[in-house]
């Protein structure tokens, strides 16, 4: 859910999917790398980055 000292920039919808989709990616890097600590770490980011952002995601009410 957004707090009420949400930044602006984190409001449109784009920018949320963003900060989900670059971890997701580099997960993907890491796992094809043969990295499974790192690429596990980042897909764990990128999930909770998924639930508390665009799943969750209330806008404040001004």
């Amino acid at each position: 859910m957004a707090q009420p000292n949400t930044p602006n920039w984190m409001r449109p919808l784009w920018v949320r999917v963003l900060l989900c989709v670059l971890p997701a990616a580099w997960a993907g890097v890491e796992l094809y790398n043969g990295n499974q600590f790192w690429g596990l770490m980042f897909a764990a980011v990128a999930a909770y980055g998924l639930w508390t952002q665009v799943i969750q995601y209330r806008p404040p009410e001004e």
